[in-house]
């Protein structure tokens, strides 16, 4: 108990040295920040759910203590709400007939973090307070274009208006998206390294999954093509948000995407080989890649489920 207490609040000391590099200014804070929800994971993942929790909190704390009691708010949720969702849905297992385990599957922990991710875009509309500061009633696109607007001036004055009202017009329409996506993206990055640093360890409670085997509940099926069409044909407030929310549901289906890549590349000779190459390829390619990627993992993901349709068989969702 003890030991476990100590792994926890290091764990969390260590998360927040993590977080608070990007607040001190250090060169490499960015990336740095980005990794603060591993710690956390590792911890949870090795000593399970209460250690990740004490961990969480240790850490928070710690933020607190080194710049102030607010910055604990966005360290709660971009590093510890990610952590405690990964660490709970990943532990949970259920015993076969055969005496066998089965694990929760690595798709559906995809799923509850697509499904937090949405759910973060909507609690921040909820907050958005309707007006800008000069008083005047505006929707919450144009409340996210002052707010953007505001940064780039401060940030950057040296930018002229024409740069500014460009780098404005590239940000504001998936503003929202890019908050989320990115939140979503560095959960799934470092729950990632976490099961692989503790498998390689041998302090791994579950076995690392076959992630090339990758399956996405149904409902990110269907909210995918619902959020395309409401963004598609609804304006205003609503119409912006769903296509927010759109991006950020197409994240999962790219990751199916890459695990289909990685599943016909395992069966090759040089295997390591081309999957360097295609992801060198896919570097090159930048964000025009994504729409490829994801529409190989749209189509595993419909066949899929015809298969098992066909089948009479059924899936977890």
């Amino acid at each position: 108990m003890t030991g476990s207490i100590g792994i926890s609040l290091a764990a969390g000391l260590l998360s927040s040295v993590l977080f608070l590099a990007l607040a001190k200014g250090i060169a490499v804070g960015m990336l740095l920040s980005y990794l603060a929800p591993l710690p956390l994971m590792m911890a949870g993942l090795n000593r399970g759910t209460t250690a990740a929790l004490v961990a969480g909190s240790a850490a928070m704390a710690a933020v607190a203590l080194g710049v102030g009691g607010i910055a604990s708010l966005p360290f709660a949720i971009t590093a510890v709400l990610p952590a405690l969702v990964v660490v709970r849905q990943s532990l949970l297992w259920r015993g076969n007939a055969d005496g066998s385990v089965e694990w929760y599957p690595p798709g559906l922990v995809l799923a509850w973090l697509t499904g937090m991710g949405l759910a973060l875009i909507l609690i921040g509309a909820a907050f958005v307070p309707g007006q800008t500061d000069s008083g005047e009633l505006v929707g919450i696109q144009d409340w996210v274009s002052d707010a953007v607007g505001r940064t780039f001036t401060l940030l950057a004055p040296s930018l002229t208006v024409e740069q500014r009202h460009a780098a404005i017009g590239w940000w504001v329409p998936f503003f929202p998206a890019m908050v989320a996506g990115s939140w979503l993206i560095m959960a799934v990055v470092n729950a990632t390294l976490a099961q692989g640093f503790l498998a390689r360890l041998g302090k791994s409670q579950r076995p690392t999954p076959a992630y090339r085997e990758l399956e996405l509940p149904l409902w990110l099926g269907v909210a995918l093509p619902t959020a395309l069409a409401v963004g598609a044909m609804v304006e205003g407030d609503l119409g912006y948000l769903a296509r927010n929310m759109a991006v950020v549901t197409v994240v999962p289906f790219v990751l199916l995407g890459l695990a289909v890549m990685h599943e016909w590349v395992a069966r090759r000779p040089n295997a390591r080989l081309l999957l360097a190459v295609t992801y060198g390829v896919l570097f090159l390619a930048s964000a025009w890649a994504i729409f490829p990627v994801a529409g190989l993992g749209l189509a595993r993901f419909v066949t899929r489920f015809r298969r098992t349709a066909e089948s009479g068989g059924g899936k977890e969702d």
